[in-house]
């Protein structure tokens, strides 16, 4: 659906506006590819017509920024198209992933769509990002409740009410190297299962990509994410089994035995890319959410490993000729010098 709002060639887009159409139209092109894929091998009933609405949703926001594009007379990106999705592919992930994907995608996605509603002015803008914010509340509705009816829903640990306020009143409750270790709070817990949920599904899909990627250095690379993500789930699950706390279930037995790649490898380096940065994100939230000391260095060595595994795949993406150039600003010392 065309957004009808036409907005005036005088008013001058923001560089939040224009990052953010960039990002959000070469995230929807690549969901499109994928969950084309996933629509033709989805075998359960229930979960088919969820995929097919985000499928729906996310081909109508490629039109929509298009659109908007043309108006502006801004140069379409490339993005992904139908020559990087090979739909007759074998399956290469059970119906099981596929669903616990596209409810993590539904969370991810309302969070970063919030971001970009905060960081936009035009009317036309926000009118796009609004629809897709509310687009993947219904589908985070729509994916909870079909995993909580399936039985597939893990919930997070559960601790006890508070029988009254209390304040902190020593240090020590900061402390977490040596010794006693005061009991994890609520916060603390969630961040922990939230992101150890996260590199399960993530590490599954590494896994699924290094059977299929066509290039060895690709391959090495989706192998080395998996064997991070491997180290990141067993050092939280750790915390949490100290805790006496359920550890979340993962998802490596869901990928399945296929080598014929579905999607380009340009395509699963920019997915990766694209999960490597918001995990670097949800890191920091992580750390600003945490009180122990022992928990917030863990986190900050996450957040580092992340960056340098992130910086390696930009790399292997520009050597490859994949890295598509995001709008950036005006280098008036360069433009001076070249006229001199």
């Amino acid at each position: 659906m065309a957004t009808n709002t036409v907005i005036e060639h005088n008013t001058r887009m923001t560089a939040s506006e224009l990052g953010t159409l960039w990002s959000a139209y070469m995230s929807e092109s690549l969901l499109v590819c994928v969950l084309k894929y996933f629509a033709a091998k989805t075998q359960d009933k229930q979960t088919l017509p969820v995929i097919q609405f985000v499928l729906n949703c996310s081909e109508a926001r490629v039109r929509d920024i298009a659109d908007l594009y043309r108006q502006i007379d801004h140069p379409i990106p490339v993005g992904f198209t139908d020559q990087d999705v090979h739909v007759d592919a074998p399956a290469l992930f059970s119906d099981v992933f596929i669903l616990n994907y596209t409810h993590s995608l539904s969370r991810i996605a309302m969070s970063t769509y919030s971001m970009y509603i905060s960081s936009s002015v035009t009317p036309a803008v926000q009118l796009i990002f609004k629809k897709a914010r509310r687009e993947l509340e219904e589908l985070y509705d729509q994916t909870l409740s079909l995993l909580l009816s399936k039985g597939l829903f893990t919930r997070a640990a559960a601790i006890p009410i508070p029988e009254r306020i209390e304040f902190i009143e020593k240090q020590s409750y900061l402390t977490g190297w040596f010794g006693e270790r005061r009991p994890m709070h609520a916060m603390e817990i969630m961040q922990l299962y939230y992101n150890i949920q996260r590199n399960g599904i993530g590490k599954c899909l590494l896994l699924g990509f290094s059977q299929v990627a066509q290039s060895k250095k690709v391959r090495d690379y989706m192998v080395r994410g998996a064997t991070l993500a491997t180290k990141n789930i067993q050092e939280m699950g750790i915390r949490l089994t100290e805790e006496n706390e359920n550890v979340t279930p993962t998802w490596d037995s869901e990928v399945l035995n296929s080598k014929v790649p579905p999607f380009s490898d340009k395509l699963m380096m920019f997915h990766v890319s694209q999960l490597g940065a918001i995990s670097m994100g949800l890191y920091g939230v992580a750390m600003g959410s945490v009180t122990r000391h022992d928990l917030g260095v863990m986190f900050a060595r996450m957040l580092k490993d992340g960056a340098l595994f992130a910086e390696d795949g930009i790399s292997l993406m520009i050597e490859h000729g994949w890295m598509e150039k995001p709008p950036h600003s005006v280098d008036n010392i360069n433009i001076a010098k070249r006229k001199s």
